[in-house]
């Protein structure tokens, strides 16, 4: 594997790690997993889209602090995964009683229920459906919620919500004794309360019993009413509108730079574009040796058919020996050279001359010359 395909790799990785430690946790459950932002079947975000479809102004509180718009008409809680605070409670009560309408589903009946908290300041609470009691879809009980006319709950249901004043509640789905969904006045707001969240999720939509049943629960929002969803409660949070994570996940632009970045790597990838400066291989920077050029000289001259050229190299190389061997300079001419050495060394000199006879002329097969070549390098001068 190249360098360059390990840096693409290491980059992509770099970016899906981003993508996933910036995106709150999902819960693969349908309980406790029901946000707006999530389109699997136990996600709500067809609830969204079908409510915005509809002509309502649809928002989503998310990334910013738990504070609700006193102008908005109703605030839908599904199953939320983290635990509603005493404060935050006791404002979506305060915001209830100044006329907002609040929808509630908590199918959980232990205190690691989200909602539990949120359900407690209006005196209700969940609880097991009593062993008494058959596990069957419950019945409409109310005609307010008969216009489009609904029968039954179209899932069954497994909890129950219970209140510390039943007087005060009206049993809308279930059963009496053991109602899955309660109607609330609390001042000159109204707070549905659910047991189970299947009807509000993508996968309960697609039954058009809880489709008509969450219309229902509508008629107290006028036309084009403000809706919000509590997403800050799903586990999106944020210390202000402006931060990176919901500017690059609840805005065009933000989703336009995330898909903007993935094509880029794309195409860098399938270009082969360098991602720095080329980094030259070992052999293209290592000096060459001289052992490197005399054999690629010698290549070269063997190919070239110039035994001549090299055999008048060894021939000069033999000139300046004999004369640096006997003081003399070395472009004396042959005669001369042989003469001067022969006052001193008549052997050398006889052996000198027939040899510097025999190099100046070229040889006609490389054995010969190798061997003049051998000549030249064992006389002794």
């Amino acid at each position: 594997m190249s360098r360059r395909d390990i840096i693409i790799i290491a980059m992509i990785c770099v970016v899906l790690t981003l993508v996933v430690s910036l995106t709150p946790k999902g819960d693969d459950t349908t309980t406790g997993g029901a946000s707006s932002f999530a389109s699997r079947p136990g996600g709500a975000l067809a609830l969204f889209r079908w409510w915005e479809g509809m002509g309502y102004r649809v928002e989503r509180l998310a990334y910013r602090e738990f504070t609700l718009n006193p102008n908005a008409h109703l605030l839908v809680v599904l199953a939320p995964r983290e635990r509603y605070s005493a404060e935050d409670a006791a404002a979506v009560r305060a915001w209830v009683a100044a006329g907002g309408t609040l929808i509630v589903a908590e199918p959980r009946t232990n205190a690691a229920g989200g909602a539990v908290a949120l359900l407690e300041v209006f005196g209700l609470g969940v609880a097991r459906l009593p062993e008494d009691q058959p596990f069957v879809q419950g019945q409409i009980l109310q005609p307010v919620l008969g216009n489009p006319p609904v029968e039954r709950l179209a899932v069954p249901h497994r909890a129950i919500v219970t209140s510390e004043d039943p007087s005060s509640v009206v049993p809308l789905a279930g059963s009496n004794r053991a109602p899955a969904i309660v109607g609330l006045q609390h001042g000159t707001g109204y707070v549905y309360a659910s047991a189970t969240v299947d009807p509000f999720t993508n996968q309960g939509l697609r039954n058009s019993t809880n489709a008509a049943l969450v219309l229902n629960l509508l008629r107290r929002i006028p036309v084009g009413g403000f809706i919000i969803f509590d997403e800050i409660h799903h586990g999106f949070v944020g210390e202000g509108d402006d931060n990176l994570r919901g500017l690059l996940f609840t805005t065009t632009w933000g989703w336009a730079i995330l898909y903007a970045g993935v094509i880029m790597l794309i195409y860098l990838a399938l270009t082969s574009r360098r991602f720095g400066r080329p980094v030259p291989l070992r052999a293209e920077t290592a000096r060459r040796s001289s052992a490197e050029y005399l054999v690629s000289m010698a290549g070269l001259l063997r190919r070239g058919g110039k035994r001549g050229y090299a055999l008048s190299h060894y021939r000069t190389q033999l000139r300046r020996r004999l004369a640096r061997a006997h003081g003399l300079s070395p472009d004396t001419e042959d005669a001369a050279l042989v003469a001067a050495i022969a006052e001193s060394r008549p052997a050398l000199a006889r052996s000198a001359a027939d040899l510097l006879a025999r190099m100046a002329t070229p040889p006609n097969d490389e054995a010969s010359m190798l061997r003049l070549v051998a000549e030249a390098d064992a006389l002794e001068v």
